[in-house]
């Protein structure tokens, strides 16, 4: 769950900037990304932001959408995913593993 936080914290982040989403995998891997992406975001607006700033910025925006949805009448059980995701495929033949409770703490920060 904390991979996937992390990940949807990155893209909502890079997608607010109007960086591709292609760069979200390196500006988690790699330091220099990140800082590079804080570097143009500051370059770019004349502004001072730190990476817990352009963090922060993710976060927000994952509020604003998760709020948005809820005006909008959807609850957690719409977080949910069909039962097919149950049954097992080839060639790895695994299924989903996680539960709902562990799903409500994606957005948990």
């Amino acid at each position: 769950m904390e991979l996937s936080r992390n990940l949807q914290i990155a893209t909502a982040a890079i997608d607010s900037t109007g960086m591709c989403l292609f760069i979200a995998f390196p500006v988690l891997d790699i330091p220099d990304c990140f800082n590079a992406l804080v570097d143009m975001i500051n370059a770019q607006y004349g502004l001072s932001l730190t990476g817990d700033d352009v963090t922060a910025l993710g976060k927000s925006v994952l509020k604003a959408e998760r709020g948005f949805n809820q005006r909008a009448g959807f609850t957690n059980a719409d977080d949910r995913l069909p039962e097919f995701f149950d049954e097992e495929f080839p060639p790895h033949n695994v299924t989903w593993q996680f539960t709902g409770e562990e799903i409500d703490e994606v957005m948990n920060f």
